[in-house]
Formats: structure tokens, C-alpha cells, sequence
């Protein structure tokens, strides 16, 4: 049973109470948390708009190695554009070069990173990132550019402009490799191109590109990548398809001086470098090709059965590919109850329709079992890849972070109509035991927008007031539609975790399915709150999800069929609970919920007097 949308940030707007019988104006003004006292000037004409004010925040990256003066004039027309921060990393240039990044390092709002020795863009680039995060916290993302002139500062304005419009996107500035570009240039994004296509399936017009907007989702993900050159930028992209981020491309001038003298890409190993990310699926590959036949063989030879050799070489390859795969190919750290469910779906799917090949070789060509085997796995490897690649390690495109209320209150699963029934009378009673006649008369339901519960509990206990806070406005606006012009129901708007201002004791607090949906330092603030709201010897009745078996299966099943809408849900330990409830009263009913299949476990605990 899920009821109302919670995280740790503080809202933005003040608590406001709306009684159902009498309509307010809901309308807020919310300040701009970006906003700036002062806008800089744009009067350079190659960066001609600085961002809108209250638009995501931006800083540029450039990482450097032995760079022309270009650069400094680069900086000089990049820092009247707007941008929240500009970080140059010297990356072990040599004294040679001091002069140049001294000169840069005295433009205003220019920070220079310098490292020791040359370490390798990729290298650059994290150094870059990592300074950016500690030094502004607050940055929406960065656009890293590169040092050699072939990014004009009006291309870097419009890549910036369009993370504006998609905060949440990749975005890269793509050259359209016409005119007078090098061979190495031309040749190297076109080869590139479709290996890029093959692995990560997207059809991008330029792979290479150094000019690009990364979201800060992105960012911490890239500091514990291990490559340290060019192909850090392309690990990347495959970084960005696994956690569904979607690629936005934007055109972009294609600069080039004759021969590209101030590249320092060196095509042959930096190439090799780049393809080699793109091989290690195939290495892989043909490892676990490796062990499963050599299992397979000795299961065979022993046993004489496909059956049991195909199980047994499978479990056997599985054991390796699936961590291998996971870190080395895909890049995923999602969590192992998301990725194995659908791994192992996916191998029971090919070792299916590896055994079907092999029965069909062998009884209609005639082929011994052994050479049957190798041609049913060659002939799969692609499907194998194409599924792990799209089904497995990648997550549902958009995917949030948070629960979207809005669309739960919009489309109801049809299995909360019997949840809710059992938990309705479960509340209920626990209600009626705990508490005398006339202690009810105040009750107040905390992430109640849109409640389930509040007419059953109107009939059956007869309450004088009954309140519910949630800082859903949809929710409430549906519950509002529901009691207008009922004078004991009342709405309030506001965050569990800001209610110092609501002036209100209740007899009864309660809520269902929502101290879960926040990290633990926010669980304990949000189960304080309801002892904050009641009188001395009230109830607080709490109730969440607990990591049942019966609980992770079913989580499971969901999430593997995308049928999965809250990932910010916590299943909690029944201990954690009492530990914080104990502190406040003493605890005078408990029951696990398990007929709701998705197991809650539910508190009431009495007030204590002091």
C-alpha cells in the first residue's frame, strides 16, 4: 500500500493548511534557489546570451596538455558567458608552459588544476570533475571542451543551452566531418561510429566528440571509471546507456588546423586503446565459451546426457560472465536483486534455445553432439550480447530516482483494491483496541494525499476532526474533490520532515507505507514527527515494508517486468523501527501484514507522559 512522496530535501514551500470546506489559494511563490544578485556581462560577440537566471547551473571543463596561446583566448571569451565556474587542468605540461596557464589562472572565475606529469586525458578529465564537485556542490552539470581550438566558445554556449532544455540528458556537440577534415579525423569517428552502434545501440554522429554536457547523475559514476585516455570518453557513452540516460546530440562547427598540429591523439594506440573497450565483451565472451565447453565436454563424457551438461556448463559459465560482464563490459552498479533476476532470465532463455540447436544439429544433420554445441553458442552470441546489452545492464530509460505520486494517484495497480481493504481493517482495529472510547477524536494521517482510509475510519470510529498532510498537491486536490464541504476533514500541505509550524496534537497519528521512502537519517526525523504531533498517552500507529522473502521475490518479479514504481522504497528491519519508536512511548501492538504479499510490518506505540 503506498500513500504519499518523501525525501530528505526540505520543501520550498511554507506549510498551508486548506480546509476542505472552505476552498484557498494553493498558489505559492517559491524562491529561486539559483537565483544571483548580479548577471555577468556578455559583450564578447562569440558568446552572444548568458543562461537564463534560475536555469541549471553549469561549469566548463578543459583539460590541457602543452597547449597553444588559443586556449587562453578560449578561457578569456568562455568567462563572459555566464558560466558558474571554468576549470582548466594542466595535465603535466611541463615548465615550458607555465606562462600560459599562469596568464589563465588570472581570468576571473578561472580555476587551473595542474597535475605533475602527464597522466592522460581521461585522467584530465576526472581530476577536473572531482574539483568541480568538491569545489561547487551545487553545479547541474559540466561541459568539457578541449584545449586545441576545434571548439569555438559560441559551439560551447549552444551545448550548454541545450543541457539547459534537458538537465538530465548526455549532450553532444556533434561535427559534421565535412570539407577539410584529416584522414585520421574522418576515418577514425566513421569505424568508430558503428563499433559504438554495435555496443551500446545508438546511432551517433560523432562518438569522438571532446565537446559534450554531462548531468551531474553522471559524474560520480565517471570518477570510478579506471581508464585514463581517450577511451575514458567513450566509456562514458556506455556508462550513460547504462544508466538510461538518454544522448541529445547538438551540430557544432568542424575546426581543424592544416595536419591538426595541436592534437595530441595518436591514432594508432590511442585507437587501440578505444577499440579495446569495445572488445572486451568478445574477450569475455570467448572465456565463457571456453569454460562452458570444457565443462560441458567432461559432464558429456561422463554422463552421456545433453540435458545435464547443458545445466551444469551453464552454472559453471554463469558463475564468471555475470560479474564479468557486469563491471567490465557494462559498467553497472546496479543492485544485484535488479540485474540477476534478469541475467538468469536471460540464460535459462539462450541455454533453451542452445539445447533446441543442438538437438536439431545432431538429429537433422547428423552432427556429433560436441561440434552442434559450438555452432548453437556461435550462432547466439550476438542474441546473447543484444539482450544483455538492452535487457539486463541497462535501466528503463528515464528511469527515477523517486517515487512518481502523480502517476500512481493517476493509475492505481487494480491489486490495491484488496490490499487496501485488509489494511483498512488491520488500521481499524488496532485503533479500536488500543485506545478508549472518546480518545479518538482528533486523528491525524501523515503522506495521507488522496487517502484510502479516511471514510472508513469517518464511519467506524466517528472522529470530531480528521487531518491529513502530504505535500502531493495532486493527492490532495483528488482527496478535497472527495470531502468538499466537509468541515471535519482537513488538508494540510507540507513535508513530513518540516512540520514544526503545524500547530496540532493529535489522539491518533498514523501512516502507511511512508517512513521508507527516505534515507535512515530521514526515516528517524520522519517517525519522530508523529510523536511530535501527538499528545502525551496517544497512538502512533506505523506501518512499512519489511524484507520478507516473500517481500524480495516479489520486488523482484516486478522490477525485472518494469512493473516496479517506487525506487526510492526502503524496505526497513523491524529492529531499526523499535529501536527509534522506543525512545518516545512504549510500544503496545505489533503485526506483520502478510497477506499483502509485499510485507508490511505494523507499530502502535503509546505516547509516553514525560
Amino acid at each position: 500500500m503506498k500513500k504519499a512522496c518523501w525525501n530528505s530535501q526540505p520543501s520550498l514551500s511554507a506549510l498551508s493548511p486548506v480546509t476542505s470546506g472552505e476552498p484557498q489559494d494553493s498558489g505559492r511563490t517559491i524562491a529561486n534557489a539559483f537565483s544571483s544578485s548580479s548577471s555577468p556581462s556578455c559583450a564578447v560577440a562569440a558568446v552572444t546570451e548568458c543562461p537564463p537566471e534560475g536555469s541549471a547551473r553549469v561549469a566548463v571543463l578543459i583539460p590541457a596538455y602543452r597547449p597553444g596561446l588559443v586556449l587562453v583566448d578560449t578561457v578569456k571569451l568562455l568567462a563572459t558567458g555566464g558560466f558558474d565556474a571554468i576549470v582548466v587542468v594542466d595535465d603535466g605540461s611541463g615548465a615550458g608552459y607555465a606562462p600560459i596557464f599562469a596568464e589563465i589562472s588570472r581570468i576571473p572565475n578561472v580555476d587551473v588544476v595542474s597535475h605533475a606529469i602527464n597522466m592522460g586525458k581521461g585522467s584530465a578529465l576526472k581530476a577536473g570533475i572531482n574539483f568541480v564537485l568538491y569545489a561547487y556542490p551545487e553545479i547541474s552539470g559540466i561541459v568539457t571542451a578541449d584545449a586545441d581550438g576545434q571548439h569555438d566558445p559560441a559551439d560551447v554556449q549552444k551545448v550548454s543551452a541545450r543541457f539547459q532544455a534537458n538537465p538530465d540528458s548526455l549532450v553532444l556537440g556533434v561535427r559534421d566531418f565535412l570539407g577539410r577534415v584529416p584522414l585520421r579525423s574522418r576515418l577514425g569517428n566513421r569505424i568508430t561510429r558503428r563499433i559504438v552502434r554495435a555496443v551500446i545501440g545508438h546511432n551517433l554522429s560523432d562518438s569522438q566528440t571532446g565537446l559534450r554536457a554531462i548531468p551531474r547523475m553522471l559524474l560520480p559514476r565517471l570518477l570510478k571509471m579506471r581508464s585514463a585516455g581517450y577511451e575514458f570518453e567513450l566509456e562514458m557513452l556506455i556508462a550513460a546507456k547504462h544508466l538510461g540516460l538518454q544522448v541529445v546530440e547538438q551540430p557544432i562547427r568542424t575546426i581543424y588546423e592544416p595536419g591538426n598540429p595541436s592534437s595530441h591523439f595518436q591514432p594508432f594506440r590511442d585507437s587501440m586503446r578505444i577499440y579495446n573497450v569495445l572488445l572486451r565483451f568478445t574477450s569475455i565472451g570467448i572465456l565463457t565459451a571456453a569454460l562452458d565447453n570444457l565443462v560441458f565436454y567432461f559432464l558429456f563424457q561422463a554422463t552421456g546426457s545433453i540435458l545435464e551438461s547443458q545445466v551444469g556448463a551453464r552454472s559453471a559459465a554463469v558463475l564468471f560472465n555475470y560479474t564479468a560482464v557486469r563491471r567490465a563490459v557494462f559498467l553497472s552498479d546496479e543492485r544485484h536483486g535488479v540485474l540477476l533476476p534478469r541475467y538468469l532470465l536471460v540464460v535459462l532463455a539462450n541455454a533453451g534455445l542452445s539445447y533446441a540447436g543442438i538437438q536439431a544439429l545432431t538429429s537433422l544433420l547428423h552432427l556429433s553432439v560436441f561440434p552442434a554445441k559450438i555452432i548453437a553458442e556461435t550462432l547466439l552470441f550476438v542474441v546473447n550480447f543484444l539482450a544483455q546489452r538492452d535487457f539486463v545492464f541497462t535501466k528503463r530509460a528515464g528511469a527515477p530516482s523517486v517515487t512518481d505520486w502523480d502517476r500512481y494517484y493517476q493509475h492505481v495497480p487494480f491489486t490495491a483494491r484488496f490490499t487496501r481493504k485488509y489494511t483498512e481493517s488491520v488500521l481499524i482495529s488496532t485503533m479500536r483496541m488500543c485506545t478508549r472510547e472518546g480518545e479518538c477524536g482528533t486523528i491525524l494521517e501523515i503522506g495521507g494525499a488522496n487517502s484510502c482510509f479516511v471514510e472508513a475510519i469517518l464511519r467506524v470510529l466517528r472522529p470530531t476532526t480528521y487531518h491529513v498532510v502530504d505535500r502531493n498537491k495532486y493527492g490532495l486536490l483528488l482527496l478535497k474533490h472527495r470531502f468538499d464541504g466537509r468541515h471535519d476533514v482537513i488538508l494540510h500541505e507540507g513535508d513530513v520532515l518540516e512540520l514544526q509550524d503545524l500547530n496540532l496534537r493529535a489522539d491518533v497519528v498514523f501512516s502507511i507505507g511512508l517512513i521508507e521512502h527516505f534515507d535512515p537519517e530521514g526515516t528517524h526525523k520522519a517517525i519522530q514527527a508523529h510523536f511530535d504531533l501527538l499528545r502525551p498517552g496517544g497512538l502512533a500507529i506505523i506501518s512499512f515494508p519489511t524484507p520478507t522473502w516473500l517481500y524480495i521475490v516479489t520486488r523482484a518479479i516486478a522490477e525485472v517486468f518494469g512493473m516496479w514504481h517506487f525506487p526510492d522504497e526502503r524496505p526497513l528491519m523491524r529492529s531499526e523501527v523499535r529501536a527509534w519508536v522506543g525512545d518516545a512511548g512504549e510500544i503496545v501492538f505489533e503485526k506483520s501484514l502478510w497477506p499483502l504479499v509485499l510485507t508490511q510490518h505494523l507499530i502502535a506505540v503509546r505516547k509516553s507522559h514525560g
